[in-house]
C-alpha cells in the first residue's frame, strides 16, 4: 500500500497544461438513462432475508459506456453505487481460491500485530512496463493468442469516501484527519493483523491507496476479480471495527512526518500553506492539514493522541456518511449482495457532519493582509510567479452552470488575440493558468479563483505590465457579458467529449465517483462532473462581477530576489521565507483605470472542430484486421506500422512517431540542444495549435535519447492536419525561428533542467543510470551545456538534426491504411532528410556490474534537504524469458512483505519500493528506499535492506504452496488484464516498435513462461542474485540527505539563484575512512569507475530461442 495524501493539492481536477483549468469536464449530448434499476423480478430467498435496501435514481450515463449502474441506499445510511463491467461477466474460478481466502482468514486472527517507452531503460512492476521517466504509461494487454481459461481479464475495483477531511481537525491536533487516514489500515477486530488487508490485495495481484482531502478522505483498491469477496471483507472490516492500537500509533506517526519532510521542498504545496496562514485563526482555511511530528508528538501526549484518534473515528466515520462505489465483471444483483453483506454493519451514529458552512465562508476566510498586502516569497524551487487569487462564495452547487470553468476557459485561452498571446508576445510571459480546482481551492466554504502567470525576467521587472494585462481582460469580461455562443461551443466540445469518451481503469472510474456521489444527485453522478447543462447567464453574471471587486491577493514567487526586498518572515510548518508589502499606489490605479485593450480579444471561433465521426469498423464490418500492428512502408528513412482499430470502436487515433539522429545520442551537448530545439518547436506553434487542443486533437514534442518524439491523438478526422503543421516546423526550423524568443525559451529549460538536478529521487536515478549505461546524458550535465549555448548553436542543430534521420512510426485507430501512408509521406516530406548510414550507431548499450557490493554516494544539491533516496540494484544478465518471468515474479513476492517490514513496522521512510529493471536488455531487481538523514543515516538504511533479505529468504522458504500459487497466478492474471483504451493498446505496441523486438503478443508469451516457475526457481534466483557475495552484482546508490553528521557535505549554498544555476553542477561523492570488506568498492569516480567495466551489446527477448 502506498498511502497518499492530497492535502492543499485539486482532488477532481488538475490545470490545462496549455492553459485554463478545467475543474469540470465533458458536458453530455446523448446519455442513457434507466439502465441498471432493480430487477422486476420476484426476490430470491437471500434477498427477502437481507436487510432493505432503497433504490435512488440511476445514474444516467454516456452510449459509449456499456456499463450498468445501480445506486443504493443501505439501512445504515451508507450510499452505494454498483458498476457492472457487462462486457463480459466474471467466470467462476477453482476452488484454490476458496481454499487461500479460509486459510489467510483463520491464521490472521491468530496474529496480535512513479515520459515513454523511447528510453533504454525499462521498468517492469508486475505486468507493468515502464520507462524511467516521470510518465509512466500503463502497459498491460489482452492478447487473442491466449489460450487459457481466464482469458480476457478485468480488475474488480472498489472506493469508499467518508465525508470528513481536515477542516474537521481539532485545532490542539493538526493533521489528524491525515492520520486516521494511515491508522484505518492498521489492523481491524475482524482481522487483527496490522498488514492483513494490504498483504491480502498484493498477494492478489491488486493495489491500495488513500487520499485525505479537505473535505473527504477516499479509500481505493483494485484487484483479481476472483478475490473481490475476500478483499471486501476485509476492506469493510476496517471501518466496522478498526483496531488502531497504541503500538501502531506510535510507529505510523513517523510514516506521516516522512511523507510531510517528502513534500517539504516542493512548491505548490509550500505555496498553497502560505496562503492558508494568511487565513483568519478560526477558519478551517488557516489549519496544517498535512501534520507532522511536532503536531502528532511534540505538542500532544501519546495518550491523549490515542484518545483523540479515537474519539475523531468514532464521530465521523459513520455509515451514514460514507459513500461505497464497486466496480466488476458482476451482475448487479451479485453486486448488491456482496455491498450488502459486507457494509450493513458499518455502525451509523446519525450524528450530524460538521455544518462548518454555517459558521464559514468566503467573507471570513482570510485576514485583511490577504486583500491588502503584496506579498513576495522566496520559493524552494527555481520559479518566477505572478499569482492573482480571488476569493469567491463556494461554486459546488453551480455545477449545472459551471460558471467558473467557463470564465477559466474564456481566461486561459492561449489562442491568437489571448491574453496568453498578448504576454508572450511581449516578452513578459511564458504560461497563463486560470481557474479553481478541487480541494484546497474549491470547497463547500469558497472558491480560490486563480491566476498564475509564469513570468519571464522581464516580466518580473515589469509586473505592473502583467497586472496591466489582466485587468483589462478582467474589464473585457464586464463589458461583453456572458457570450452564449462560446458557451455553446464549449459545451458541444465537452458533449462529444462525454459520447466518445475513453474508458476508464477500474480504480480509477471508482475513485472518481466515489466522490463525485458526495457532490451531486444520484441521477447526475456520472454526468454532474462532466456536463455543462445549461446556460444561465445570471450566474456567470455572478462571477464576473465579483471579479470586478477589488478583493484578491497579489503574489510573486521568485527565487530571483524582487526589487532587493528583504525577507523578514517565515511560515510556520513548511519554512517559506516571505515579506508582506503594500501594494504599490500606483499598481491600485492601474486598477481602477483598467480599460479594455484592443490588442487583447474573446476568442473566435474554432476552426478545429471535428464534424465526422463515423466508425470504420462500422463501416467496414467484414474486414478482417490482423490482431496486432502491420509494418505497412519501409525505406532507408522510415518503417511504419498501422492498426486499424476494430474493438473500441470510437472516433479516435493515435499517431506516433520517434525521429532518431546520432546527434544526441553521441553527446550530452547535442542531447540538451535537443531539448532547447524541442521546446522552441512547442513554443512558436503553441498559439496556433491551441485551438485544437480545445477541440481534442492533443499533441506531444519532446526530446528522448536518440531524438524527438511526436504524440498525436484525439478525434481522427483533423489528426493528419497536425502531424502535417508541425513537422513542417520541424522541417522550416531556420526559416521560422524566433530569435527573440531564444533567450526566454533557455531560461526556462534551464529552470527545468535546475529544478530537476535539486530533487534527490532525480539525482538518485541520473547517477545510476550514468554508471550503467553508455551514453545516458544527465541532467546536471546537460545543463552545463546550456547555459552556454547560442542562437547561431540551435539554429546549427535544428539544420544537422535532420541531414540523416530515421523515423519508427506507429498509426493507430479509426483510419485508412491509406490515410496513414499519406501522413507519412508528409512528414517525409517536410524534414526533407537523407538516412542514417548506419542505425547500430545509435544503439542502447549497458555495463556490467562487477561482482561484490559497489556503493556509490553523493551529496544531496539542495541545503537544507534532509531526504535521502537510497536505491539498491542487483544486476541479473541479459535478458531470457525465464529470468524475466522469475524477476517478475520475484517482484510480486517482495513487494507486500517489504513494505510491511521496512515501511509499516521500521518506518524507515514513507516510499519503499521494489522494482524489476530492463537497461538495454539486462535485466536487474531493485529496492528504493526514501528516507530522512536526520532519522536513519544513510549507512543504517543499507544494513537494513541486507536484514530484510535475509529475512525475505526464509519467509520464501516457509511460504505454503498455496500462497506461492496464488501470487503466480495473480501475476499471470495481471498480464491478462484487457486493454481498456485504444491509448493502452497503442503504448504496448509502441514499446515493441521503438525497442526494434516487435513482440506484439508478448504478455501471451510471458503467461506461459510464469505457469511453467516453481518455488525452487524462485528461490535460486534470489539466493544467485541478491544472497550470495560470490555471484551477487550489487550497486547501493545514495543520495545522501544534508545533515549536521555529514562532515563533508559540499552541498550549494548559493543564495542568488543565478549563482546556484551558474555554478559547475559537479557530484560530491562521499568517501568513508572504514576499512574496506571483501569485494566491496566505494566509488568516488563515475567516469574512473566505469572505464574498467565490460559493455554489453543491446539484448533482445527471443521467445523462440529461449534467449
Amino acid at each position: 500500500m502506498f498511502v497518499a495524501v492530497s492535502l492543499l493539492f485539486a482532488r477532481v481536477a488538475c490545470r490545462n497544461p496549455k492553459g485554463s483549468l478545467m475543474t469540470r469536464k465533458r458536458p453530455v449530448l446523448d446519455i442513457h438513462r434507466n439502465l441498471g434499476n432493480p430487477p422486476n423480478k420476484m426476490p430470491t430467498q437471500e434477498q427477502t432475508t437481507r436487510p432493505s435496501v432503497c433504490y435512488l435514481p440511476t445514474p444516467d450515463r454516456s452510449f459509449s459506456d456499456r456499463k450498468q449502474y445501480r445506486s443504493i441506499l443501505l439501512p445504515n445510511g451508507l450510499h452505494a453505487l454498483l458498476i457492472a463491467d457487462s462486457t463480459d461477466l466474471m467466470v467462476s474460478r477453482s476452488k484454490n481460491y476458496e481454499n487461500f481466502e479460509q486459510t489467510t482468514s483463520s491464521t490472521s486472527s491468530d496474529d496480535e500485530d512513479s515520459k515513454g517507452s523511447e528510453d533504454n531503460e525499462r521498468l517492469v512492476n508486475k505486468v507493468n512496463v515502464y520507462c524511467d521517466s516521470d510518465d509512466d504509461s500503463d502497459s498491460s494487454v489482452n492478447d487473442s493468442l491466449i489460450t487459457s481459461e481466464h482469458e480476457g481479464e478485468k480488475l474488480a475495483a472498489a472506493a469508499l469516501c467518508v465525508g470528513v477531511g481536515s477542516f474537521s481537525d481539532p485545532r490542539h491536533v493538526q493533521g489528524l484527519a491525515h492520520f486516521l487516514e494511515h491508522m484505518i489500515f492498521m489492523g481491524s477486530k475482524k482481522y487483527p493483523r496490522e498488514n492483513e488487508y494490504d498483504s491480502f490485495i498484493s498477494k492478489c495481484g491488486g493495489f491500495d491507496n488513500a487520499v485525505t482531502d479537505l473535505e473527504e478522505t477516499t479509500f481505493y483498491f483494485e484487484i483479481d476479480e476472483a478475490h473481490l469477496d475476500g478483499a471486501l471483507d476485509r476492506f469493510a472490516s476496517l471501518f466496522t471495527e478498526p483496531l488502531m492500537l497504541r503500538d501502531s500509533v506510535c510507529r505510523e506517526r513517523d510514516a506521516v512526518e516522512s511523507e510531510f519532510q517528502t513534500n517539504k521542498n516542493r512548491f505548490t504545496p509550500a505555496r498553497e500553506q502560505l496562503i492558508a496562514s494568511l487565513g483568519n485563526d478560526h477558519h478551517p482555511i488557516s489549519l496544517f492539514s498535512w501534520g507532522n511530528l511536532k503536531t502528532l508528538k511534540n505538542n500532544i501526549s501519546d495518550d491523549e493522541l490515542y484518545k483523540e484518534l479515537h474519539k475523531f473515528q468514532r464521530q465521523h466515520y459513520s455509515a451514514h456518511r460514507m459513500h461505497f462505489a464497486v466496480q466488476a465483471r458482476m451482475s448487479l444483483d451479485e453486486l448488491e449482495s456482496l455491498t450488502v453483506k459486507h457494509f450493513s454493519s458499518i455502525p451509523s451514529n446519525q450524528l450530524p457532519a460538521n455544518n462548518l458552512s454555517a459558521l464559514f465562508n468566503e467573507k471570513n476566510a482570510f485576514r485583511d493582509e490577504f486583500y491588502r498586502k503584496l506579498l513576495i516569497v522566496k520559493p524552494v524551487s527555481d520559479v518566477c510567479q505572478l499569482d492573482i487569487t480571488w476569493c469567491l462564495p463556494p461554486s459546488i452547487k453551480d455545477y449545472h452552470v459551471k460558471p467558473i470553468d467557463y470564465i477559466s476557459y474564456i481566461m486561459g485561452y492561449e489562442g491568437k488575440n489571448s491574453l496568453t498571446s498578448y504576454l508572450r508576445k511581449h516578452s513578459l510571459a511564458l504560461d497563463v493558468q486560470t481557474g479553481a480546482n478541487f480541494g484546497f481551492e474549491k470547497n463547500s466554504l469558497y472558491t480560490l479563483f486563480g491566476v498564475s502567470i509564469t513570468m519571464t525576467d522581464r516580466g518580473l521587472e515589469n509586473v505592473e505590465q502583467i497586472l496591466k494585462a489582466v485587468y483589462s481582460f478582467v474589464r473585457l469580461l464586464k463589458r461583453e457579458g456572458p457570450v452564449e455562443w462560446i458557451y455553446k461551443e464549449l459545451q458541444e466540445l465537452e458533449a462529444t467529449s462525454f459520447r466518445y469518451r475513453k474508458e476508464k481503469e477500474a480504480s480509477d472510474n471508482v475513485e472518481e465517483l466515489v466522490v463525485n456521489m458526495r457532490y451531486y444527485p444520484s441521477e447526475h453522478i456520472i454526468t454532474g462532473s462532466e456536463l455543462y447543462f445549461n446556460y444561465d447567464p445570471n450566474e456567470i453574471w455572478t462571477v464576473i462581477n465579483n471579479l470586478n471587486k477589488p478583493q484578491f491577493n497579489l503574489m510573486i514567487s521568485s527565487t530571483k530576489p524582487y526589487r532587493n526586498v528583504t525577507y523578514n518572515r517565515t511560515e510556520a510548518w513548511f519554512g517559506t521565507e516571505y515579506v508582506e508589502l503594500d501594494v504599490p499606489k500606483e499598481w491600485q490605479l492601474l486598477w481602477e483605470l483598467a480599460e479594455p485593450m484592443p490588442e487583447i480579444q474573446i476568442q473566435e471561433k474554432n476552426q478545429y472542430i471535428s464534424t465526422n465521426f463515423t466508425i470504420l469498423a462500422d463501416v467496414t464490418e467484414n474486414l478482417e484486421v490482423p490482431p496486432h500492428p502491420e509494418k505497412i512502408f519501409e525505406n532507408d528513412l522510415c518503417e511504419l506500422w498501422f492498426r486499424q482499430d476494430n474493438k473500441f470502436r470510437l472516433p479516435s487515433a493515435l499517431m506516433y512517431f520517434y525521429i532518431i539522429s546520432p546527434l544526441p545520442f553521441n553527446n550530452p551537448s547535442s542531447s540538451a540542444l535537443a531539448g532547447l530545439f524541442a521546446s522552441i518547436i512547442k513554443y512558436q506553434i503553441a498559439e496556433e495549435l491551441y485551438p485544437a487542443e480545445v477541440a481534442g486533437l492533443n499533441y506531444e514534442l519532446y526530446s528522448a535519447e536518440k531524438g524527438f518524439v511526436l504524440k498525436i491523438d484525439g478525434y481522427n478526422e483533423k489528426l493528419p492536419i497536425i502531424a502535417d503543421e508541425i513537422s513542417a516546423s520541424m522541417g522550416r526550423f531556420a526559416e521560422i525561428f524566433k530569435e527573440s524568443i531564444f533567450d526566454l525559451i533557455k531560461d526556462k529549460l534551464e529552470k527545468i533542467y535546475y529544478n530537476e538536478v535539486m530533487k534527490p529521487n532525480k539525482l538518485n536515478r541520473d547517477v545510476r543510470l550514468k554508471l550503467v549505461q553508455l551514453n545516458h546524458w544527465s541532467t546536471w550535465e546537460k545543463l552545463e551545456h546550456l547555459k552556454h549555448f547560442t542562437i547561431n548553436d540551435v539554429r546549427q542543430f535544428g539544420k544537422d538534426f535532420f541531414k540523416n534521420f530515421k523515423i519508427q512510426a506507429l498509426i493507430q485507430g479509426n483510419v485508412e491504411k491509406e490515410t496513414a501512408k499519406q501522413v507519412i509521406d508528409k512528414v517525409l516530406s517536410n524534414l526533407n532528410g537523407s538516412p542514417i548510414g548506419d542505425i547500430k550507431t545509435v544503439e542502447s548499450k549497458a555495463r556490467e556490474i562487477p561482482i561484490g557490493d559497489n556503493y556509490l554516494r553523493v551529496s544531496n544539491f539542495r541545503e537544507n534537504d534532509i531526504n535521502t533516496v537510497t536505491t539498491t540494484f542487483y544486476q541479473a544478465g541479459p535478458v531470457t524469458p525465464f529470468l524475466h518471468a522469475c524477476l517478475e515474479l520475484l517482484v510480486s513476492l517482495l513487494e507486500e512483505p517489504l513494505f510491511d517490514m521496512l515501511r509499516t513496522k521500521e518506518q524507515l521512510g514513507y516510499d519503499v519500493s521494489t522494482t524489476l529493471r530492463d537497461n538495454a536488455g539486462i535485466l536487474g531487481l531493485s529496492f528504493t528506499i526514501h528516507s530522512q538523514e536526520n532519522k536513519f543515516n544513510y549507512q543504517y538504511i543499507d544494513e537494513r535492506i541486507e536484514i530484510f533479505n535475509q529475512n525475505f529468504l526464509e519467509l520464501l522458504h516457509k511460504m505454503t504452496d498455496i500462497d506461492f500459487e496464488l501470487v503466480k497466478t495473480s501475476l499471470k492474471h495481471r498480464k491478462q488484464v484487457v486493454d481498456t483504451d485504444l491509448k493502452n493498446e497503442a503504448s504496448r505496441n509502441w514499446g515493441e516498435i521503438t525497442t526494434e523486438e516487435y513482440i506484439f503478443n508478448r504478455n501471451s508469451l510471458e503467461v506461459q513462461e510464469i505457469i511453467k516457475l516453481s518455488k525452487t526457481d524462485v528461490l535460486r534466483l534470489f539466493q544467485t542474485l541478491v544472497m550470495d557475495p560470490t555471484t551477487r552484482r550489487k550497486l547501493c546508490v545514495q543520495v545522501v540527505g544534508n545533515n549536521d553528521k555529514i562532515t563533508n557535505n559540499t552541498a550549494l549554498t548559493y543564495s542568488n539563484i543565478d549563482t546556484k544555476r551558474a555554478a559547475s553542477f559537479q557530484l560530491n561523492y562521499i568517501h568513508h575512512e572504514e576499512p574496506l570488506k571483501d569485494d566491496c568498492r566505494y566509488i568516488g569516480d563515475i567516469e574512473s569507475f566505469t572505464k574498467q567495466l565490460k559493455v554489453y551489446n543491446m539484448v533482445k527477448m527471443d521467445f523462440c530461442t529461449g534467449n
